[in-house]
Formats: C-alpha cells, structure tokens, sequence
C-alpha cells in the first residue's frame, strides 16, 4: 500500500479550524487509586449528574463538536464490589434526556459491547470502542453490527496498539478513528495509513487526536498546576496523550503543528482540570482558532 504524505508547501491556511471534542470521564465519581479497594472503607461517592449535564450542554453550545465519556467513568466509587464496565453508556444515554448533540461512550468489543449496543438503541449515543492489544477482529465485528444498528461509532487505539493490528482492515471499516499517541510523527504515520486504506475502500476516514491540556495566564502557571494534578494522581485517564501545559497560544499551536504535520483532523481535548480547563477550550483556543483563519483569509 502506498501512503501519501503531505506536500512540503502546505500552509496552515489551506486547513479549516478543526473539531474539538471533549472528554468529561473526570465528572465521574472520583477514584483517585482504582487499582485498591481503600476507598471502599469511606461511603460511596456518586457521580454528580448535574454538573455533568449542565458542561456537556455548555460545551455543544458554545461551539464544541461532542462530548466523550471514556472507559475510567464512574457513577458510583465502589468499582470493586459492582460491575462499572457499562457505567458510560448509562451515564451517555441518560444524558440524551437533558442535552442535544454527539455522546460518545467508551465500551470494549466483548460481552459489554454486546449490552452497550442494546442499551444505546434508538437513543442516538455512539460507541466508543476500544481495541485491545493486537486484537481487532472482535471490534470489527462490533463496528459492523453497530452500523447495521445506525448506531454512530468510532474506534478508539493507542500508537502502540496500532503497531500491532492490520491498520488496513481496520480503514476500510470504519470512518473515525480515535487515537492516543504522543509523537506527531507517528501519529501521521498512522493516519495516512488508515487514510490510504479507507480511500482505497471509497470513502473518507478522519482520526481525532488526544490532547490533554492545562491553560493557564502564562507556562510556569500552567506548569505548576500540572505538577499538582500528576501528584494527585488526576491525569491518569490521560496517560500516552499528547500534552500542553501552558497558555492558550500554546494549545492552538499545538493543533495548527499537527494539522500542518498532517498527524490529525480533529482533536479530543482532555482537561487537567474542570471547569477551568473546559472554559479555557470553549474561550479561549477555539475563538483564537477561528481568529488566526479569519486573518489569514483577509491576507
């Protein structure tokens, strides 16, 4: 398969302001050590549906493209005495009742899957589904019978797991691609080689690009913050993104490099923090989006 790398001469101008998305799984009920039962000690704390509802509404209204709930989403913090897998899609479809616009909701291609997919009929939720290490087959599978459904979907990987799965057989099936992957390089790589397949197969494909990010007045601000939420353990739903901790300036030259790079089309905003980071998106780094395009067409 030939892969299509970009022209040396593209400009920032001959791009659209990309989509942003983001990611709300840290509204979920907090667990800041999942892999102990201590909190099991102290009484459930419970996801606060309300907050929830009321940023993902101001997020689609103020110009994000959807909202994202990923697989470390919790409505209750007792994980080890229940089964949270489909927490998520319940989260995501109870959602639909309050706002309008994109749900994404992060499942696995299994027995879970298989639930997710009855329990976000008709209710106009996508899945999210994520492929485990090397195993593509039984997502497929699922991507399939999800579109049969008309049930939105996209596919969710990391850079490493890409290296291992037949990155062909996975662009002729699906129309996005989430990916998680910290070097632009390689993350173009990817893309082009989905890309290439899904043209082959005649239609488009776009890959949406992880980027947690942390906005503050100047870097050393952002910087610090950073150090706090990584100490405490808060970002850990964002391990092997991409990441800026700095200004809004920062963030939206961060999307305009690997735009140019041709590394992705859109991108899922991971916030360090909510609401300041999600505030920061709608504010800041959107608006500056589209003002650098309005100055460059007037040029």
């Amino acid at each position: 398969m030939t892969i299509q790398l970009p022209s040396s001469n593209q400009t920032r101008s001959s791009y659209r302001v990309p989509a942003l998305s983001i990611d709300l799984s840290a509204l979920g009920a907090e667990v800041l050590d999942t892999d102990t039962d201590f909190g099991e000690d102290f009484p459930v704390e419970t996801c606060n549906f309300g907050r929830l509802a009321s940023m993902s509404s101001a997020a689609l209204t103020d110009g994000l493209a959807g909202i994202t709930l990923g697989a470390s989403f919790l409505l209750r913090s007792d994980l080890h005495l229940r089964d949270c897998r489909l927490d998520a899609i319940r989260a995501a479809v109870k959602l639909t009742s309050r706002i309008t616009g994109p749900i994404f909701a992060s499942v696995t291609a299994d027995e879970v899957g298989n639930a997710a997919l009855d329990l976000v009929k008709d209710t106009g939720v996508g899945l999210e589904i994520h492929i485990p290490h090397g195993e593509l087959d039984a997502a497929l599978d699922l991507v399939r019978r999800a579109q049969d459904a008309g049930t939105p979907v996209t596919v969710a990987l990391t850079g490493d797991t890409a290296q291992s799965i037949d990155l062909t057989k996975l662009g002729t099936a699906v129309d996005t691609v989430r990916l998680r992957e910290q070097d632009p390089h390689t993350a173009r790589e990817i893309r082009y080689s989905l890309r290439s397949a899904a043209l082959e197969a005649g239609h488009d494909l776009q890959v949406v690009c992880d980027l947690f990010m942390i906005v503050s007045a100047c870097t050393m601000d952002a910087e610090e913050r950073g150090n706090l939420i990584s100490a405490i353990g808060a970002d850990r739903y964002a391990e092997g993104s991409a990441r800026v901790l700095g200004t809004v300036h920062d963030v939206a030259d961060h999307v305009e490099s690997w735009l140019a790079l041709g590394a992705g089309d859109a991108f899922t905003i991971l916030p360090g923090s909510l609401p300041t980071d999600l505030a920061s998106t709608v504010c800041g780094v959107l608006p500056l989006l589209h003002a650098r395009r309005e100055a460059e067409a007037a040029a």
